[in-house]
């Protein structure tokens, strides 16, 4: 504002001195040169950058609640919050008293299941046995029934004969074998079903003294710990949290007139003030095909390396994205464009004289302006007093501090 003041006051006093001046030797009016003052700056090859700033989160790349699968008294608690685990490291365990008696009695119900398996499968044995030797006498005694029937009818044999030929030549009695063999058959297919279910029962019982003992499901950070020595832990209870930092991730959330300049592999950089004072270059690698239905906003994400660990989740983070970008463009400072007729135009200054010359403009960051058409390389640009001139004027460049 005092800048503008100044070169009011400056065209002011140059307008007065244009009118005219007198000689103080001859008392006549001496003609003095009418001009602007102006200031002027000279286009150059710059790059322009139409960038926007959003406020995020940290968020862990993977966070597993571990829940144990067993309820019981905890006796042992091996790490405590913000440790380090591995996978497959004993977190805490569970009191084992109960689990072991059961293991102890499934382990005595297989022995017996498997004494009935082969107590059942000796008879069997016997009763095919048994069927096969017999089979064959009932088999012999029916062919000499029906010899010593002929015989009857010839009469070559008495009575008494033919009905003790007839006794052991009976069917029934192979059918009772036959019975024998299948009730054998059932009674070892359950001795089987039985030692089964004992072996079901021991895995069982097995499978909750492992469940006493609750390992890390993945390497992380303990960021949560709900369990102490000698309190129930229940096996629908989170009992702890574990968290991957090895690499993070920041979640931002844009406006739809933003998203659409936003594709996945452009250039983010990164200000987390608590894990680092140097800016972080990441890239962006997801944006969210559809709003939140809540916020209406859309997610962007990128992820981060983390080695160190000094990126933790839920710290506060900026995130700078370039909407659009032009290299090797000529910029000029925004405030130069003078806006007449719905067309755009800037004073440059040649030979003393300020020339308009209408341009096309491209990015424009509020501050700067990209010059598509109209303007070239090395040229003075009006910064100052542009509007104070029109085309033809006659006008001065000062220097600052003249």
């Amino acid at each position: 504002m005092k800048k503008k003041k100044y070169f009011i006051l400056i065209s002011i006093l140059i307008i007065a001195m244009g009118l005219g001046a007198c000689d103080s030797d001859s008392g006549e009016m001496v003609e003095v040169e009418n001009y602007t003052p102006v200031e002027t700056c000279t286009t150059q090859s710059n790059t322009i950058d139409n960038k926007v700033t959003f406020s995020g989160k940290i968020l862990a790349n993977e966070e597993i609640f571990v829940i144990p699968k067993a309820a019981g008294i905890v006796t042992s608690v091996n790490f405590k919050l913000g440790d380090r685990v591995n996978k497959g490291d004993i977190l805490f365990t569970l009191e084992k008293g109960d689990i072991s008696n059961s293991l102890a009695q499934a382990s005595n119900g297989i022995s017996l299941a498997q004494k009935g398996v082969s107590q059942a499968k000796n008879g069997l044995e016997s009763a095919k046995i048994n069927y096969e030797l017999n089979k064959e006498k009932i088999e012999n005694a029916i062919l000499n029934y029906e010899r010593t029937k002929e015989l009857y009818e010839q009469g070559a044999v008495s009575k008494s004969q033919l009905e003790q030929a007839q006794i052991g030549a009976n069917e029934k009695n192979l059918d009772a074998l036959m019975a024998s063999v299948t009730q054998a058959e059932i009674a070892y297919q359950q001795s089987l079903n039985q030692l089964s279910q004992a072996q079901i029962s021991y895995d069982q019982a097995a499978s909750g003294l492992d469940n006493t003992s609750v390992e890390a499901p993945m390497t992380g950070i303990i960021s949560a710990l709900n369990v102490k020595e000698g309190q129930i832990a229940g096996n629908g209870q989170q009992a702890a949290t574990i968290v991957d930092v090895s690499g993070v991730y920041i979640q931002l959330s844009v406006v739809e007139s933003v998203v659409n300049d936003i594709v996945e592999g452009d250039e983010i950089r990164l200000e987390i003030p608590s894990a680092s004072p140097d800016e972080i270059i990441s890239t962006v690698t997801y944006v969210s095909p559809s709003a939140d239905p809540m916020t209406k906003l859309y997610t962007i994400k990128s992820y981060i390396d983390n080695p160190d660990a000094k990126i933790r989740p839920g710290m506060s983070a900026k995130a700078t994205i370039s909407l659009e970008k032009a290299e090797n463009a000529v910029v000029i400072p925004s405030n130069t464009i003078i806006n007449k007729d719905n067309k755009k135009y800037v004073y440059v200054v040649e030979d003393d004289i300020a020339v308009e010359k209408q341009v096309e403009t491209g990015i424009d960051t509020g501050e700067f302006v990209q010059i598509i058409s109209g303007l070239k390389f090395d040229e003075k640009i009006i910064t100052e007093g542009q509007f104070y001139v029109s085309d033809g004027s006659k006008v001065k460049v000062l220097v600052r501090g003249e």
